[in-house]
């Protein structure tokens, strides 16, 4: 991957760590723990990439006001 995504593939998964692992998030009509959301961004595969690239996105969003 490039080195930009690495940098934003970073910041989600710090901002993740800051949950509790064991919570429950709905993504995609599942639901999937924090843990196992940080292993799928780690791993860096479809799924995980998909989130990383949406909260991005969603933190674009928020600063810019909407």
């Amino acid at each position: 991957m490039s080195e930009n995504f690495n940098l934003k593939k970073e910041l989600v998964l710090e901002r993740f760590k800051t949950l509790n692992p064991d919570s429950k998030i709905s993504l995609g009509g599942q639901e999937i723990t924090v843990r196992e959301l940080i292993k799928h961004i780690e791993k860096e595969d479809e799924f995980g990439r998909n989130v990383v690239k949406a909260q991005i996105k969603m933190l674009q969003v928020l600063s810019s006001g909407m």
